[in-house]
Protein backbone atom coordinates (compact mmCIF):
# COMPACT_ATOMS: atom_id res chain seq x y z
CA UNK A 1 0.00 0.00 0.00
CA UNK A 2 1.25 3.51 -0.79
CA UNK A 3 -0.05 6.95 0.16
CA UNK A 4 -0.55 9.97 -2.10
CA UNK A 5 0.37 13.01 0.01
CA UNK A 6 -1.01 16.54 0.04
CA UNK A 7 1.89 18.50 -1.55
CA UNK A 8 3.04 21.99 -0.60
CA UNK A 9 1.44 24.23 -3.26
CA UNK A 10 3.23 27.42 -2.23
CA UNK A 11 5.69 28.61 0.38
CA UNK A 12 2.96 30.03 2.68
CA UNK A 13 0.37 27.31 1.95
CA UNK A 14 -0.23 24.94 4.88
CA UNK A 15 -3.50 23.28 3.89
CA UNK A 16 -5.95 22.69 1.06
CA UNK A 17 -9.60 21.75 0.59
CA UNK A 18 -10.63 18.74 -1.49
CA UNK A 19 -12.81 20.15 -4.31
CA UNK A 20 -13.65 16.89 -6.07
CA UNK A 21 -12.47 13.31 -6.53
CA UNK A 22 -11.51 12.46 -10.11
CA UNK A 23 -10.91 8.78 -9.27
CA UNK A 24 -13.17 6.55 -7.21
CA UNK A 25 -12.30 3.60 -4.98
CA UNK A 26 -11.52 0.62 -7.22
CA UNK A 27 -10.40 2.73 -10.20
CA UNK A 28 -6.96 1.96 -11.70
CA UNK A 29 -4.49 4.86 -11.56
CA UNK A 30 -1.21 5.50 -13.36
CA UNK A 31 1.81 7.48 -12.23
CA UNK A 32 1.09 11.18 -12.88
CA UNK A 33 -2.66 10.64 -13.36
CA UNK A 34 -4.88 13.17 -11.48
CA UNK A 35 -6.92 11.59 -8.70
CA UNK A 36 -8.54 14.68 -7.12
CA UNK A 37 -8.76 18.47 -7.21
CA UNK A 38 -7.60 20.61 -4.28
CA UNK A 39 -8.19 24.31 -3.65
CA UNK A 40 -5.94 26.58 -1.55
CA UNK A 41 -5.87 30.33 -0.97
CA UNK A 42 -3.20 30.49 -3.71
CA UNK A 43 -4.20 28.06 -6.42
CA UNK A 44 -6.69 25.39 -7.53
CA UNK A 45 -4.91 22.33 -8.89
CA UNK A 46 -5.12 18.62 -9.58
CA UNK A 47 -3.22 16.20 -7.36
CA UNK A 48 -1.51 13.41 -9.28
CA UNK A 49 -0.79 9.88 -8.14
CA UNK A 50 2.85 9.11 -7.40
CA UNK A 51 2.40 5.34 -7.84
CA UNK A 52 0.58 3.00 -10.21
CA UNK A 53 -2.08 0.65 -8.92
CA UNK A 54 -5.71 0.74 -7.76
CA UNK A 55 -7.28 3.49 -5.60
CA UNK A 56 -8.03 1.68 -2.34
CA UNK A 57 -9.22 4.53 -0.09
CA UNK A 58 -10.17 8.21 -0.17
CA UNK A 59 -8.98 9.52 3.18
CA UNK A 60 -10.85 12.85 2.93
CA UNK A 61 -14.32 13.72 1.65
CA UNK A 62 -15.14 16.63 -0.67
CA UNK A 63 -14.92 20.02 1.16
CA UNK A 64 -12.72 18.58 3.92
CA UNK A 65 -9.45 20.36 4.75
CA UNK A 66 -6.13 18.51 4.37
CA UNK A 67 -2.86 19.64 5.95
CA UNK A 68 0.29 19.72 3.81
CA UNK A 69 2.12 16.39 4.04
CA UNK A 70 -0.97 14.41 5.12
CA UNK A 71 -2.06 11.37 3.06
CA UNK A 72 -4.93 12.15 0.69
CA UNK A 73 -5.52 8.64 -0.62
CA UNK A 74 -4.24 5.08 -0.43
CA UNK A 75 -3.22 3.18 -3.56
CA UNK A 76 -2.76 -0.57 -3.75
CA UNK A 77 0.30 -1.11 -5.93
CA UNK A 78 0.36 -3.53 -8.84
CA UNK A 79 2.26 -6.24 -6.93
CA UNK A 80 -0.18 -6.12 -4.03
CA UNK A 81 -3.31 -6.08 -6.20
CA UNK A 82 -2.09 -9.06 -8.24
CA UNK A 83 -0.72 -11.11 -5.33
CA UNK A 84 -2.29 -14.59 -5.10
CA UNK A 85 -4.52 -15.53 -2.15
CA UNK A 86 -2.61 -17.01 0.78
CA UNK A 87 -2.27 -20.83 0.61
CA UNK A 88 -3.59 -23.21 3.23
CA UNK A 89 -1.23 -23.39 6.20
CA UNK A 90 1.30 -26.24 5.99
CA UNK A 91 1.52 -28.91 8.69
CA UNK A 92 3.26 -27.80 11.81
CA UNK A 93 6.97 -28.15 11.64
CA UNK A 94 10.13 -26.11 11.64
CA UNK A 95 9.77 -23.28 9.14
CA UNK A 96 12.67 -22.69 6.79
CA UNK A 97 14.76 -19.73 7.80
CA UNK A 98 15.05 -17.13 5.09
CA UNK A 99 18.43 -15.46 4.79
CA UNK A 100 18.29 -11.96 6.17
CA UNK A 101 18.35 -9.33 3.43
CA UNK A 102 19.16 -5.68 3.94
CA UNK A 103 15.99 -3.59 3.56
CA UNK A 104 15.66 -2.12 0.08
CA UNK A 105 14.80 1.53 0.28
CA UNK A 106 14.86 2.21 -3.43
CA UNK A 107 11.51 3.73 -4.41
CA UNK A 108 9.34 2.12 -7.08
CA UNK A 109 10.94 3.05 -10.45
CA UNK A 110 7.41 3.41 -11.83
CA UNK A 111 7.08 6.51 -9.66
CA UNK A 112 9.84 8.31 -11.55
CA UNK A 113 7.40 10.56 -13.50
CA UNK A 114 7.96 13.94 -15.05
CA UNK A 115 6.43 15.65 -12.01
CA UNK A 116 7.57 13.67 -8.96
CA UNK A 117 6.10 14.29 -5.55
CA UNK A 118 7.93 13.39 -2.34
CA UNK A 119 7.15 9.80 -1.23
CA UNK A 120 5.66 9.20 2.20
CA UNK A 121 8.39 9.65 4.79
CA UNK A 122 8.37 8.63 8.44
CA UNK A 123 8.52 11.31 11.10
CA UNK A 124 11.90 9.98 12.21
CA UNK A 125 14.44 8.58 9.76
CA UNK A 126 15.09 4.90 10.50
CA UNK A 127 17.13 4.51 7.29
CA UNK A 128 18.56 6.85 4.68
CA UNK A 129 15.91 9.21 3.29
CA UNK A 130 16.36 11.93 0.71
CA UNK A 131 14.94 15.45 0.83
CA UNK A 132 13.83 16.17 -2.74
CA UNK A 133 13.91 19.38 -4.75
CA UNK A 134 10.21 20.40 -4.81
CA UNK A 135 8.35 22.04 -7.69
CA UNK A 136 8.33 25.73 -6.72
CA UNK A 137 5.92 26.89 -9.40
CA UNK A 138 4.01 25.54 -12.35
CA UNK A 139 6.72 26.28 -14.93
CA UNK A 140 9.74 25.75 -12.66
CA UNK A 141 11.91 22.75 -13.61
CA UNK A 142 15.12 23.45 -11.68
CA UNK A 143 16.67 25.57 -8.95
CA UNK A 144 20.10 26.70 -7.78
CA UNK A 145 21.35 25.99 -4.25
CA UNK A 146 21.99 29.44 -2.75
CA UNK A 147 23.26 28.37 0.67
CA UNK A 148 23.22 25.45 3.09
CA UNK A 149 21.53 26.24 6.40
CA UNK A 150 22.43 22.83 7.86
CA UNK A 151 25.80 21.12 7.62
CA UNK A 152 26.63 17.41 7.57
CA UNK A 153 26.27 16.09 11.12
CA UNK A 154 23.69 18.68 12.19
CA UNK A 155 20.41 17.37 13.68
CA UNK A 156 17.26 18.32 11.72
CA UNK A 157 13.57 18.25 12.59
CA UNK A 158 10.56 17.75 10.33
CA UNK A 159 9.80 21.10 8.67
CA UNK A 160 13.16 22.63 9.59
CA UNK A 161 14.90 24.52 6.71
CA UNK A 162 18.08 22.83 5.55
CA UNK A 163 19.03 24.98 2.55
CA UNK A 164 17.98 27.94 0.40
CA UNK A 165 17.16 27.44 -3.28
CA UNK A 166 16.77 30.12 -5.95
CA UNK A 167 14.71 29.74 -9.13
CA UNK A 168 13.74 32.22 -11.83
CA UNK A 169 10.44 32.62 -9.95
CA UNK A 170 11.21 32.65 -6.26
CA UNK A 171 13.91 32.30 -3.59
CA UNK A 172 12.83 29.98 -0.78
CA UNK A 173 13.96 27.67 2.00
CA UNK A 174 13.69 23.89 1.55
CA UNK A 175 12.47 22.05 4.64
CA UNK A 176 13.37 18.55 5.79
CA UNK A 177 10.60 15.97 5.43
CA UNK A 178 12.04 13.71 8.15
CA UNK A 179 13.76 14.10 11.51
CA UNK A 180 17.29 12.81 12.01
CA UNK A 181 20.84 13.90 11.21
CA UNK A 182 22.01 15.42 7.92
CA UNK A 183 24.25 12.74 6.42
CA UNK A 184 24.99 14.18 2.97
CA UNK A 185 24.63 17.34 0.89
CA UNK A 186 24.08 16.13 -2.67
CA UNK A 187 24.77 19.51 -4.32
CA UNK A 188 27.21 22.30 -3.57
CA UNK A 189 26.24 25.96 -3.34
CA UNK A 190 25.80 27.39 -6.82
CA UNK A 191 24.90 24.06 -8.43
CA UNK A 192 21.65 23.53 -10.33
CA UNK A 193 19.16 20.89 -9.12
CA UNK A 194 16.35 19.47 -11.23
CA UNK A 195 12.85 19.22 -9.72
CA UNK A 196 12.47 15.82 -8.01
CA UNK A 197 16.21 15.27 -7.49
CA UNK A 198 17.57 14.51 -3.98
CA UNK A 199 19.03 17.63 -2.37
CA UNK A 200 20.23 15.98 0.82
CA UNK A 201 20.20 12.68 2.70
CA UNK A 202 18.97 12.37 6.29
CA UNK A 203 19.60 9.31 8.48
CA UNK A 204 18.90 8.44 12.08
CA UNK A 205 22.53 8.76 13.21
CA UNK A 206 24.13 10.77 10.40
CA UNK A 207 25.87 7.76 8.89
CA UNK A 208 25.22 6.66 5.32
CA UNK A 209 24.48 2.98 4.55
CA UNK A 210 27.41 0.72 3.72
CA UNK A 211 28.94 1.30 0.28
CA UNK A 212 26.90 4.43 -0.52
CA UNK A 213 26.77 5.48 -4.15
CA UNK A 214 28.57 8.53 -5.40
CA UNK A 215 26.53 11.71 -5.55
CA UNK A 216 24.39 11.72 -8.65
CA UNK A 217 25.55 14.06 -11.39
CA UNK A 218 23.46 17.17 -11.72
CA UNK A 219 20.48 16.59 -13.95
CA UNK A 220 20.33 12.81 -13.43
CA UNK A 221 17.20 10.98 -12.27
CA UNK A 222 18.15 9.89 -8.77
CA UNK A 223 16.17 7.76 -6.34
CA UNK A 224 14.35 9.44 -3.49
CA UNK A 225 16.53 7.60 -0.96
CA UNK A 226 20.06 6.30 -0.79
CA UNK A 227 19.90 2.75 -2.16
CA UNK A 228 21.70 -0.25 -0.81
CA UNK A 229 22.82 -3.01 -3.14
CA UNK A 230 20.85 -6.16 -2.26
CA UNK A 231 21.29 -9.41 -4.12
CA UNK A 232 19.54 -9.59 -7.51
CA UNK A 233 16.06 -11.13 -7.53
CA UNK A 234 13.63 -12.03 -10.28
CA UNK A 235 11.53 -9.21 -11.68
CA UNK A 236 7.97 -8.87 -10.31
CA UNK A 237 4.91 -9.93 -12.27
CA UNK A 238 3.53 -7.81 -15.07
CA UNK A 239 -0.12 -6.78 -14.72
CA UNK A 240 -2.08 -6.57 -17.99
CA UNK A 241 -3.00 -2.99 -18.89
CA UNK A 242 -0.36 -1.52 -16.56
CA UNK A 243 3.30 -0.59 -17.12
CA UNK A 244 5.79 -3.39 -16.54
CA UNK A 245 7.30 -3.16 -13.08
CA UNK A 246 11.00 -3.43 -12.33
CA UNK A 247 12.06 -5.18 -9.16
CA UNK A 248 13.92 -2.49 -7.13
CA UNK A 249 16.44 -5.07 -5.96
CA UNK A 250 17.70 -5.41 -9.55
CA UNK A 251 18.56 -1.71 -9.76
CA UNK A 252 22.28 -1.21 -9.07
CA UNK A 253 22.58 2.52 -8.49
CA UNK A 254 26.31 2.31 -7.78
CA UNK A 255 26.96 0.63 -11.13
CA UNK A 256 24.82 3.24 -12.91
CA UNK A 257 26.83 6.08 -11.36
CA UNK A 258 30.10 4.36 -12.27
CA UNK A 259 28.95 4.01 -15.89
CA UNK A 260 28.06 7.71 -15.98
CA UNK A 261 31.47 8.68 -14.59
CA UNK A 262 33.23 6.42 -17.09
CA UNK A 263 31.29 8.11 -19.90
CA UNK A 264 32.41 11.51 -18.65
CA UNK A 265 36.04 10.40 -18.55
CA UNK A 266 35.76 8.76 -21.96
CA UNK A 267 34.38 11.90 -23.59
CA UNK A 268 36.89 14.12 -21.73
CA UNK A 269 34.05 16.38 -20.55
CA UNK A 270 34.72 17.74 -17.04
CA UNK A 271 31.98 17.07 -14.48
CA UNK A 272 30.46 20.47 -13.73
CA UNK A 273 27.07 22.01 -13.13
CA UNK A 274 25.45 24.13 -15.90
CA UNK A 275 25.93 27.22 -13.73
CA UNK A 276 29.67 26.48 -13.40
CA UNK A 277 29.98 25.89 -17.16
CA UNK A 278 28.28 29.20 -17.91
CA UNK A 279 30.56 31.08 -15.50
CA UNK A 280 33.65 29.35 -16.93
CA UNK A 281 32.64 30.39 -20.45
CA UNK A 282 32.08 33.97 -19.25
CA UNK A 283 35.47 34.16 -17.51
CA UNK A 284 37.33 32.22 -20.20
CA UNK A 285 38.33 29.43 -17.79
CA UNK A 286 39.21 25.95 -19.10
CA UNK A 287 37.15 23.54 -16.96
CA UNK A 288 39.66 20.73 -17.58
CA UNK A 289 42.21 22.67 -15.51
CA UNK A 290 39.87 23.31 -12.55
CA UNK A 291 39.81 20.98 -9.55
CA UNK A 292 36.28 20.18 -8.39
CA UNK A 293 35.25 20.30 -4.73
CA UNK A 294 31.57 19.42 -5.23
CA UNK A 295 29.91 16.06 -4.82
CA UNK A 296 31.59 13.37 -6.92
CA UNK A 297 34.36 15.84 -7.84
CA UNK A 298 31.96 18.22 -9.61
CA UNK A 299 33.31 21.65 -10.49
CA UNK A 300 31.23 24.37 -8.79
CA UNK A 301 30.95 28.11 -9.44
CA UNK A 302 33.24 28.81 -6.46
CA UNK A 303 35.87 26.48 -7.96
CA UNK A 304 35.73 28.43 -11.22
CA UNK A 305 36.00 31.78 -9.40
CA UNK A 306 38.98 30.63 -7.33
CA UNK A 307 40.73 29.34 -10.43
CA UNK A 308 40.08 32.60 -12.29
CA UNK A 309 41.49 34.62 -9.39
CA UNK A 310 44.75 32.63 -9.26
CA UNK A 311 47.74 34.46 -10.74
CA UNK A 312 49.03 33.20 -14.06
CA UNK A 313 52.07 30.88 -13.71
CA UNK A 314 54.16 32.98 -16.06
CA UNK A 315 55.74 36.14 -14.75
CA UNK A 316 53.51 39.11 -15.38
CA UNK A 317 54.77 41.67 -17.81
CA UNK A 318 55.77 45.00 -16.21
CA UNK A 319 52.97 47.55 -16.09
CA UNK A 320 53.29 50.24 -18.74
CA UNK A 321 53.82 53.79 -17.52
CA UNK A 322 50.75 55.86 -16.76
CA UNK A 323 49.16 57.51 -19.74
CA UNK A 324 48.23 56.26 -23.18
CA UNK A 325 50.89 54.26 -24.95
CA UNK A 326 51.96 55.50 -28.35
CA UNK A 327 50.14 53.68 -31.12
CA UNK A 328 52.11 52.94 -34.29
CA UNK A 329 50.65 54.61 -37.33
CA UNK A 330 50.13 51.22 -38.99
CA UNK A 331 48.08 49.80 -36.05
CA UNK A 332 44.34 50.43 -36.42
CA UNK A 333 42.45 51.78 -33.41
CA UNK A 334 40.39 49.14 -31.57
CA UNK A 335 36.65 49.08 -32.10
CA UNK A 336 34.61 50.65 -29.28
CA UNK A 337 33.66 48.02 -26.69
CA UNK A 338 36.53 45.66 -27.61
CA UNK A 339 37.70 43.57 -24.66
CA UNK A 340 41.39 43.09 -23.97
CA UNK A 341 43.17 39.92 -22.81
CA UNK A 342 42.59 40.84 -19.15
CA UNK A 343 38.82 41.05 -19.67
CA UNK A 344 38.67 44.86 -19.42
CA UNK A 345 37.48 47.15 -22.21
CA UNK A 346 40.40 48.31 -24.32
CA UNK A 347 41.61 51.70 -23.09
CA UNK A 348 40.51 51.14 -19.48
CA UNK A 349 43.57 49.13 -18.38
CA UNK A 350 44.86 51.89 -16.07
CA UNK A 351 41.49 52.85 -14.54
CA UNK A 352 40.92 51.62 -10.95
CA UNK A 353 37.80 49.48 -10.49
CA UNK A 354 35.96 47.11 -8.18
CA UNK A 355 34.50 43.88 -9.65
CA UNK A 356 31.09 43.37 -8.01
CA UNK A 357 29.45 39.99 -8.78
CA UNK A 358 25.93 40.38 -10.13
CA UNK A 359 23.07 38.76 -8.22
CA UNK A 360 20.95 35.98 -9.67
CA UNK A 361 17.91 38.30 -9.86
CA UNK A 362 19.99 40.90 -11.73
CA UNK A 363 21.13 38.27 -14.25
CA UNK A 364 17.56 36.99 -14.76
CA UNK A 365 16.27 40.55 -15.15
CA UNK A 366 19.01 41.41 -17.65
CA UNK A 367 18.27 38.36 -19.78
CA UNK A 368 14.50 38.95 -19.68
CA UNK A 369 14.75 42.65 -20.54
CA UNK A 370 17.24 42.04 -23.35
CA UNK A 371 15.00 39.36 -24.86
CA UNK A 372 12.00 41.69 -24.67
CA UNK A 373 13.88 44.48 -26.43
CA UNK A 374 15.05 42.09 -29.17
CA UNK A 375 11.63 40.61 -29.91
CA UNK A 376 8.97 43.26 -29.22
CA UNK A 377 8.49 46.41 -31.31
CA UNK A 378 8.45 48.92 -28.46
CA UNK A 379 6.50 52.16 -28.78
CA UNK A 380 5.31 54.57 -26.07
CA UNK A 381 2.35 56.94 -25.98
CA UNK A 382 1.81 59.47 -23.16
CA UNK A 383 -0.99 61.60 -21.71
CA UNK A 384 -1.11 64.18 -18.91
CA UNK A 385 -3.77 63.57 -16.27
CA UNK A 386 -5.23 66.26 -13.97
CA UNK A 387 -5.67 64.55 -10.60
CA UNK A 388 -7.35 67.51 -8.87
CA UNK A 389 -10.72 65.83 -8.29
CA UNK A 390 -9.16 62.47 -7.50
CA UNK A 391 -6.92 64.10 -4.89
CA UNK A 392 -10.02 65.28 -3.01
CA UNK A 393 -11.68 61.83 -3.28
CA UNK A 394 -8.54 60.10 -2.01
CA UNK A 395 -8.22 62.53 0.91
CA UNK A 396 -11.83 61.85 2.02
CA UNK A 397 -11.35 58.07 1.71
CA UNK A 398 -8.09 58.12 3.65
CA UNK A 399 -9.70 60.15 6.43
CA UNK A 400 -12.28 57.38 6.81
CA UNK A 401 -9.63 54.66 6.74
CA UNK A 402 -7.46 56.36 9.40
CA UNK A 403 -10.53 56.68 11.66
CA UNK A 404 -11.03 52.93 11.24
CA UNK A 405 -7.38 52.21 12.10
CA UNK A 406 -6.48 51.23 8.52
CA UNK A 407 -3.52 52.31 6.39
CA UNK A 408 -3.78 55.16 3.90
CA UNK A 409 -3.99 54.48 0.17
CA UNK A 410 -1.47 55.87 -2.31
CA UNK A 411 -2.47 56.92 -5.84
CA UNK A 412 -1.24 53.58 -7.26
CA UNK A 413 -4.40 51.52 -6.51
CA UNK A 414 -6.54 54.26 -8.07
CA UNK A 415 -4.47 54.13 -11.26
CA UNK A 416 -4.58 50.33 -11.15
CA UNK A 417 -8.39 50.36 -10.80
CA UNK A 418 -8.80 52.74 -13.76
CA UNK A 419 -6.38 50.67 -15.87
CA UNK A 420 -8.21 47.41 -15.16
CA UNK A 421 -11.55 48.98 -16.09
CA UNK A 422 -10.11 50.39 -19.33
CA UNK A 423 -8.55 47.05 -20.28
CA UNK A 424 -11.99 45.42 -20.25
CA UNK A 425 -12.94 47.81 -23.06
CA UNK A 426 -9.58 47.47 -24.83
CA UNK A 427 -8.78 43.73 -24.59
CA UNK A 428 -5.96 43.84 -27.17
CA UNK A 429 -3.79 45.47 -24.49
CA UNK A 430 -4.49 42.62 -22.03
CA UNK A 431 -3.11 39.94 -24.31
CA UNK A 432 -0.18 37.87 -25.53
CA UNK A 433 1.02 38.17 -29.12
CA UNK A 434 1.91 35.12 -31.18
CA UNK A 435 2.79 35.27 -34.85
CA UNK A 436 -0.42 33.59 -36.00
CA UNK A 437 -2.78 34.77 -33.28
CA UNK A 438 -3.42 37.23 -30.44
CA UNK A 439 -4.45 35.63 -27.13
CA UNK A 440 -6.93 37.94 -25.38
CA UNK A 441 -6.97 36.95 -21.72
CA UNK A 442 -10.32 36.63 -19.96
CA UNK A 443 -9.14 38.31 -16.74
CA UNK A 444 -6.69 41.02 -15.77
CA UNK A 445 -3.80 39.48 -13.83
CA UNK A 446 -2.08 42.70 -12.82
CA UNK A 447 1.68 42.72 -12.35
CA UNK A 448 3.09 45.40 -10.03
CA UNK A 449 6.81 46.17 -10.34
CA UNK A 450 8.26 46.24 -6.81
CA UNK A 451 11.67 47.58 -5.78
CA UNK A 452 13.14 45.13 -3.22
CA UNK A 453 16.57 44.82 -1.55
CA UNK A 454 17.24 41.84 -3.87
CA UNK A 455 16.27 43.70 -7.04
CA UNK A 456 13.21 44.37 -9.19
CA UNK A 457 10.38 41.82 -8.88
CA UNK A 458 6.93 41.76 -10.47
CA UNK A 459 4.33 39.89 -8.38
CA UNK A 460 0.85 39.37 -9.81
CA UNK A 461 -2.64 40.15 -8.47
CA UNK A 462 -4.96 37.59 -10.06
CA UNK A 463 -8.39 38.76 -11.24
CA UNK A 464 -7.60 42.42 -10.49
CA UNK A 465 -10.56 43.64 -12.61
CA UNK A 466 -12.88 42.29 -9.89
CA UNK A 467 -11.16 44.22 -7.08
CA UNK A 468 -12.12 47.56 -5.56
CA UNK A 469 -9.65 50.36 -4.99
CA UNK A 470 -9.28 49.38 -1.34
CA UNK A 471 -8.75 45.67 -2.03
CA UNK A 472 -6.22 46.55 -4.75
CA UNK A 473 -4.33 48.78 -2.32
CA UNK A 474 -4.28 46.12 0.38
CA UNK A 475 -3.30 43.39 -2.10
CA UNK A 476 -0.41 45.46 -3.46
CA UNK A 477 0.80 46.26 0.07
CA UNK A 478 0.63 42.57 1.04
CA UNK A 479 2.60 41.43 -2.03
CA UNK A 480 5.24 44.16 -1.63
CA UNK A 481 5.66 43.38 2.07
CA UNK A 482 6.16 39.65 1.51
CA UNK A 483 8.67 40.31 -1.29
CA UNK A 484 10.71 42.71 0.83
CA UNK A 485 10.69 40.19 3.67
CA UNK A 486 11.92 37.49 1.26
CA UNK A 487 8.77 35.36 1.65
CA UNK A 488 6.98 35.28 -1.74
CA UNK A 489 4.96 32.29 -2.89
CA UNK A 490 5.86 30.33 -6.04
CA UNK A 491 2.64 31.36 -7.76
CA UNK A 492 2.91 35.06 -6.84
CA UNK A 493 4.69 35.69 -10.16
CA UNK A 494 2.62 33.50 -12.47
CA UNK A 495 0.40 34.39 -15.45
CA UNK A 496 0.59 38.19 -15.44
CA UNK A 497 -1.32 39.79 -18.33
CA UNK A 498 -0.58 43.53 -17.82
CA UNK A 499 1.98 45.37 -15.69
CA UNK A 500 2.22 48.73 -13.94
CA UNK A 501 5.64 50.18 -13.24
CA UNK A 502 5.84 52.92 -10.59
CA UNK A 503 9.20 54.72 -10.80
CA UNK A 504 7.44 57.81 -9.50
CA UNK A 505 7.77 56.31 -6.02
CA UNK A 506 11.48 57.16 -6.17
CA UNK A 507 11.06 60.51 -7.95
CA UNK A 508 11.05 59.77 -11.72
CA UNK A 509 9.28 62.44 -13.82
CA UNK A 510 8.95 60.22 -16.92
CA UNK A 511 8.17 56.50 -17.08
CA UNK A 512 8.52 54.70 -20.45
CA UNK A 513 9.26 51.05 -19.57
CA UNK A 514 10.30 47.76 -21.17
CA UNK A 515 7.42 45.35 -21.82
CA UNK A 516 7.20 42.44 -19.41
CA UNK A 517 6.78 39.63 -21.93
CA UNK A 518 4.74 37.65 -22.83
CA UNK A 519 2.51 40.65 -22.16
CA UNK A 520 1.99 43.28 -24.88
CA UNK A 521 1.84 46.45 -22.76
CA UNK A 522 3.10 48.10 -19.57
CA UNK A 523 1.86 51.31 -17.91
CA UNK A 524 4.50 53.62 -16.46
CA UNK A 525 3.51 55.88 -13.55
CA UNK A 526 5.98 58.69 -12.71
CA UNK A 527 5.76 61.15 -9.82
CA UNK A 528 2.86 63.60 -9.59
CA UNK A 529 4.00 67.18 -10.24
CA UNK A 530 2.24 70.43 -9.40
CA UNK A 531 2.19 72.52 -12.57
CA UNK A 532 0.55 75.66 -13.92
CA UNK A 533 -2.45 74.33 -15.84
CA UNK A 534 -5.22 75.79 -17.97
CA UNK A 535 -8.58 75.04 -16.31
CA UNK A 536 -12.11 75.93 -17.43
CA UNK A 537 -14.17 77.80 -14.85
CA UNK A 538 -17.87 77.22 -14.17
CA UNK A 539 -18.78 80.19 -16.38
CA UNK A 540 -16.79 78.74 -19.30
CA UNK A 541 -13.83 81.11 -18.90
CA UNK A 542 -10.28 79.72 -18.89
CA UNK A 543 -7.81 80.40 -16.11
CA UNK A 544 -4.34 79.32 -14.98
CA UNK A 545 -4.22 77.24 -11.80
CA UNK A 546 -1.71 75.03 -10.01
CA UNK A 547 -2.85 71.41 -10.47
CA UNK A 548 -1.44 67.95 -9.59
CA UNK A 549 -0.47 66.49 -12.98
CA UNK A 550 0.48 62.88 -13.68
CA UNK A 551 2.09 61.97 -17.03
CA UNK A 552 1.14 58.35 -17.73
CA UNK A 553 3.23 56.42 -20.29
CA UNK A 554 1.80 53.33 -22.02
CA UNK A 555 4.51 51.27 -23.73
CA UNK A 556 3.13 48.63 -26.08
CA UNK A 557 4.20 46.04 -28.63
CA UNK A 558 3.52 47.57 -32.03
CA UNK A 559 3.40 44.09 -33.56
CA UNK A 560 0.20 43.42 -31.61
CA UNK A 561 -1.41 46.85 -31.21
CA UNK A 562 -1.60 49.95 -33.39
CA UNK A 563 -0.66 53.30 -31.91
CA UNK A 564 -4.19 54.69 -32.23
CA UNK A 565 -5.68 51.75 -30.30
CA UNK A 566 -3.08 52.01 -27.54
CA UNK A 567 -3.64 55.76 -27.24
CA UNK A 568 -7.43 55.28 -27.03
CA UNK A 569 -6.88 52.90 -24.10
CA UNK A 570 -4.60 55.41 -22.35
CA UNK A 571 -7.07 58.26 -22.93
CA UNK A 572 -9.78 56.03 -21.42
CA UNK A 573 -7.62 55.61 -18.30
CA UNK A 574 -7.21 59.41 -18.11
CA UNK A 575 -10.97 59.96 -18.47
CA UNK A 576 -11.71 57.62 -15.60
CA UNK A 577 -9.12 59.23 -13.32
CA UNK A 578 -10.22 62.80 -14.06
CA UNK A 579 -13.93 61.98 -13.60
CA UNK A 580 -13.49 60.03 -10.39
CA UNK A 581 -15.10 62.64 -8.20
CA UNK A 582 -18.24 62.54 -10.38
CA UNK A 583 -18.31 58.90 -11.50
CA UNK A 584 -16.82 57.18 -8.47
CA UNK A 585 -16.36 53.41 -8.65
CA UNK A 586 -14.70 52.07 -5.54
Amino acid sequence: MAHVLMPRLGVSVTEGTVSSWLKQVGDPVEVGEPICEVATDKVDTEIESTVAGVLAEQLYAVDEVVQVGEPLATVTTADESSAPAPAEPAPAGPAPVEPEQPPSIVPDPASFGDDPEPPPAPAVADAAHAVLMPRLGVSVTEGTVSSWLKQVGDPVEVGEPICEVATDKVDTEIESTVAGVLAEQRYAEGEVVQVGEPLAVVTADGALPAAPPAAAPAGSRSAAAVPTRPAPAPAGPTVPGQPARVDPSRFDHHAAVQRALETIVRTARPAASPAARHLAATLGVDLASVGGTGGGGHVTRDDVRRHAEQPAPAAAAPMPPRGPAPVPASTPSPEPGTTGPDGLPVGYEDVPYDAVPTSRIRRVTAEHMSRSRRTAAHMTTEVDVDLGLLTEVRARLNTQRVAQGRAKLSFLPFVARAACAALLDHPDLNATFETERLLRWGEVNLGIAVDTPRGLMVPVLRGAERMTVESLGEGIADLAGRLRDGKPGPDDFRAGTFTISNPGSVGAVSAPAIINQPQVAILGMPTIQRRPWVVTMADGQESIAIRPILRLALTFDHRAVDGADATRCLVDIRRRLEAWGVDEYR
